[in-house]
C-alpha cells in the first residue's frame, strides 16, 4: 500500500485566508473600523489572500513534479497513441481481365490516403502495403473422387456435373483452383457461369442448399459469405440460370496452398443444406462454361499521415544532441523507416541509416544509434559520460559536425477519432487509373490515445514490481498490456494439471481497446487478429521464462440478450425509458468499460468491464433493471445467450439470425469467459393493461 502524500494546498481562500486575516485587524489595526466590501483595505486583503493561494497551489506541485522526475530516471516514457485500422476496399471501373488476352494489372501504392468527411477535422488512413490487382487465372475445375482429373480443359467441349450426376447428396463438391504467379489475395473475385438451364431442379434459386470455401494456410477450409450487395449478387440460381455472376470477396491472409499435390489459391463450393426451405438438387447442374474477374481488391489500412526525407538539422559535433520531428505521436517504426546521417563514402557525401535502440548502455562510440521517443518525436544521440576514475566515455557514436540529419520516412497518428464507422472512408486523395471508388467495409478500430500521466504512475509501479521479468501470472498481464496500447483487458491462465494443460505452457487472454465498436454492437472487433498477437508474442517473448511457452488467445465470449418487460414512471416518454434500459445493459453486460460513469450497481468501485469467470444470475439483471429512475416495475425478464467467435460476428453478407438458448437463474461462465451484450428487447407495458375489467390481474 502507498503512503498518502500529504496535501499542502489545503488553505481555503475565503475561510482559511480572507476570513483570518480580518480577525487579526483589530489586533495590529485598531484604528481601521471599517470592514464593508467597498473599503480599499479588504481590497488589499483579498489580492494578497488570493496571490497566497496560487503560491500554496504551485507548492502543492512540487511532489508531482518530483514524481515525474523520478519516472524520467527510471527511464519510463509515456505510451504513444495508437492508430485505429480496417480494411480499405477499392473497386474497379472495368473488370479484370478487360479483353482474354489482356494482362493489364493495376497498383494502389503504399502510403495511398484515403478520407473521410464525417468529422469537422479530415481524418486521413493510408493503406499499410501495396495492393497489386491482377487478373485472376483459373488453372483446375475438378470433383470430389475424380480429383485427378482436370475439367477445364475440356469445357465448352464436354458438359460439367459438378455434382453427383444422378443424385446430388450433402457433401458433393467442386474445385476451382488459381494459378499462383497472380496473387488473388485480398481480391473481389467474380465468377460468370453459364449453364443448360434446368426448371425443376428441387431448389431454391434466390437460396441454393451449397456454402463457398477457400483453404487457408493451415490447411483448413473456411467459409466465404456471397456478396449481397447492389450489382453483385447472385445471379446463378445455384448454377441453373443460362448465365449467371456470384461475387466472392477472398481474405487478405489468402496463400497458396498444396491440394492433393497442387499448390494453386483454392475455392471449392460444397452442397450443405442448412434449411429445408432451401431443397435439394434432384439432378446436378451442367455447366458450359466458367469465367473468373478481379472487381478489385482489399488491403488493410492505419489512421496515420506519411512523412518522407524530413530534415531534422545540423550537427554540431557534440555529444548528446538532440532533434525533433514536426509531426507525433510516431507510429511503429518499418525497416526502411530510420534516422539518416550525412556520411563520406567512396568520397561521395551519402545518407546512411542509423539504428534505433532502447537506450545506449551497450553503444559503443563507434555504434551509429539514436534513440526516439515515439510519443514526442524526439531524437536523442549518444551522451558522453565521466566515470569514477575521470575518465569519459562516449556512449554512441557522435554525428560529424556539419553533416545533415534527416528522418528517411516515418508515419504519425493515432487517437480515439480513428475509429470510424463502416463506409465512412470513401474519398481519395488522387485519383488512380482504373480505380472507380474505395470504401471500408469493416469498422476502423484500435484508435487509443497517448497515455496520461495517471496511467504512466500506475504502470511504473507495477513494472518496478515485475523487475522485467515474467514469472507470475500478474507479469505476463502487465507485460501484455505494456506490448501494445490497443491492448485493453488481459487475464494470465497458469498451466492447470487437472485439465490436462501442457507442463509449462501459459495462456495469456487479450481484450482489444475497442470500446467505441462494442457501443455500436460491433462484436467482430473483438476479434485477436494476427498483427496484434505477434505483436504482443514478440515483446513477451523478451522478458518469459525459457522453460515457459506463450500461448496469446481470445477469451470465451457468451453473448446476453435480455427480453424484459418494464412499467415505466409516470409522465415519461417510453422511447427514453427503453434507451436508458438499453444503456445500463450493454454498459453492464461488457468485456470493456464503455464510459466514464458507471451505472449505479457499480459506483463502490472503478468498473473495468465484467470479470473473467463471473457468472451471471438473472437477479442481477432485474436488480438493475429496478435501480434505473425511469422505470416504475420490471414485471418479467428472459435472459438468452449464445457463443460468440468474433471472427465470425457481423460478417458483410451474413444476415442469419443465431440460435439463443434460454438461462434458467444463472449463466456459468468459464475461467477463460467473459461476457457481451447482444441487441436486447425491452416492451413497455401499460399499467391499465394489467387489470381486467374487474380490476383483476
Amino acid at each position: 500500500m502507498s503512503i498518502k502524500a500529504p496535501n499542502l494546498d489545503d488553505l481555503r481562500f475565503q475561510r482559511d485566508l480572507v476570513d483570518e486575516a480580518r480577525k487579526r485587524i483589530i489586533h495590529y489595526c485598531p484604528e481601521w473600523t471599517e470592514y464593508n466590501l467597498s473599503d480599499p483595505g479588504i481590497t488589499l486583503i483579498e489580492l494578497f489572500a488570493w496571490m497566497t493561494e496560487q503560491l500554496t497551489y504551485r507548492l502543492n506541485r512540487v511532489p508531482e513534479k518530483n514524481y515525474i522526475k523520478f519516472l524520467d530516471m527510471l527511464g519510463m516514457q509515456g505510451l504513444p497513441a495508437n492508430s485505429a485500422s480496417t480494411e480499405l476496399t477499392f473497386w474497379l471501373s472495368v473488370p479484370l481481365p478487360i479483353t482474354p488476352e489482356n494482362e493489364q494489372r493495376v497498383v494502389i501504392p503504399q502510403a495511398f490516403e484515403v478520407r473521410s468527411e464525417l468529422t469537422d477535422e479530415d481524418v486521413l488512413f493510408t493503406t499499410d502495403t501495396e495492393l497489386e490487382v491482377v487478373p485472376p487465372i483459373l488453372e483446375h475445375l475438378r470433383k470430389e473422387g475424380e480429383f485427378n482429373k482436370n475439367f477445364l480443359p475440356r469445357l465448352g467441349l464436354e458438359t460439367f456435373y459438378p455434382f453427383d450426376r444422378e443424385k446430388p447428396q450433402e457433401g458433393d463438391t467442386f474445385y476451382l483452383g488459381f494459378d499462383v504467379k497472380n496473387n488473388i489475395a485480398g481480391h473481389i473475385l467474380q465468377l460468370y457461369f453459364e449453364t443448360k438451364p434446368t426448371e425443376a431442379v428441387g431448389i431454391r434459386r434466390e437460396d441454393p442448399p451449397w456454402i463457398w470455401e477457400y483453404l487457408n494456410v493451415d490447411g483448413k477450409w473456411e467459409e466465404l459469405k456471397l456478396s449481397t450487395l447492389e450489382d453483385e449478387k447472385d445471379t446463378t440460381g445455384g448454377l441453373n440460370n443460362e448465365s449467371g455472376n456470384l461475387v466472392l470477396y477472398l481474405p487478405i491472409s489468402m496463400r497458396p496452398t498444396n491440394l492433393y499435390g497442387l499448390d494453386s489459391f483454392w475455392i471449392r463450393c460444397r452442397i450443405e443444406q442448412r434449411e429445408s426451405l432451401q431443397g435439394m438438387y434432384d439432378e446436378s447442374p451442367r455447366v458450359s462454361k466458367i469465367e473468373p474477374f478481379s472487381l478489385g481488391g482489399t488491403v488493410f489500412g492505419t489512421h496515420s499521415v506519411t512523412v518522407e526525407n524530413e530534415t531534422l538539422g545540423t550537427s554540431k559535433g557534440e555529444p548528446g544532441q538532440s532533434f525533433a520531428l514536426t509531426n507525433s505521436p510516431i507510429l511503429t517504426l518499418r525497416p526502411d523507416e530510420s534516422v539518416e546521417v550525412e556520411t563520406m563514402h567512396n568520397g561521395n557525401l551519402v545518407f546512411l541509416p542509423w539504428a534505433r535502440v532502447d537506450d545506449f548502455s551497450k553503444s559503443t562510440q563507434f555504434d551509429r544509434h539514436y534513440i526516439l521517443n515515439m510519443a514526442t518525436g524526439e531524437i536523442e544521440f549518444g551522451p558522453s559520460v565521466r566515470q569514477p576514475d575521470g575518465t569519459v566515455s562516449q556512449y554512441g557514436r557522435v554525428p560529424e559536425s556539419g553533416r545533415l540529419i534527416r528522418f528517411s520516412k516515418y508515419r504519425y497518428g493515432g487517437g480515439v477519432e480513428g475509429n470510424l464507422p463502416e463506409g465512412s472512408l470513401r474519398t481519395m486523395l488522387m485519383s488512380l487509373a482504373y480505380i472507380a471508388r474505395v470504401s471500408n467495409l469493416t469498422r476502423a478500430v484500435g484508435g487509443r490515445d497517448q497515455e496520461t500521466i495517471e496511467e504512466l504512475k500506475l504502470r511504473a509501479q507495477r513494472e518496478l514490481q515485475a523487475q522485467r521479468r515474467a514469472v507470475t501470472a500478474q507479469d505476463y498481464e502487465e507485460f501484455t498490456k505494456k506490448s501494445s496500447r490497443a491492448v485493453a483487458r488481459t487475464r494470465c491462465l497458469p498451466p492447470d494439471s487437472s485439465q490436462g494443460s501442457i507442463a509449462g505452457a501459459v495462456s495469456v487472454l487479450v481484450v482489444p481497446e475497442v470500446p467505441e465498436a462494442l457501443k455500436a454492437n460491433k462484436l467482430a472487433s473483438l476479434h485477436l487478429n494476427e498483427k496484434l498477437r505477434t505483436e504482443i508474442t514478440d515483446y513477451v517473448d523478451q522478458y518469459r521464462l525459457l522453460t515457459t511457452s506463450l500461448l496469446v488467445r481470445e477469451p470465451h465470449y457468451a453473448g446476453v440478450k435480455v427480453q424484459a418487460k418494464i412499467v415505466p414512471q409516470d409522465f415519461i416518454n417510453p422511447a427514453e425509458v427503453i434507451l436508458r434500459v438499453n444503456d445500463e445493459l450493454q454498459r453492464y453486460l461488457t468485456p470493456l468499460p464503455l464510459d466514464e460513469e458507471p451505472p449505479s450497481m457499480r459506483q463502490s468501485e472503478k468498473w473495468q468491464g465484467w470479470e473473467f469467470g463471473k457468472d451471471l444470475f438473472i437477479a442481477e439483471v432485474v436488480s438493475l433493471i429496478q435501480q434505473i429512475s425511469s422505470v416504475k416495475y420490471v414485471l418479467d425478464v428472459k435472459v438468452l445467450t449464445r457463443p460468440i467467435l468474433p471472427v465470425e460476428e457481423g460478417s458483410l453478407f451474413d444476415d442469419e439470425p443465431k440460435e439463443l438458448s434460454l438461462v434458467e437463474k444463472v449463466l456459468r461462465i468459464p475461467d477463460d469467459g467473459l461476457l457481451c451484450s447482444l441487441e436486447h428487447e425491452i416492451e413497455i407495458v401499460d399499467t391499465e393493461s394489467m387489470y381486467d375489467d374487474e380490476g383483476e390481474k
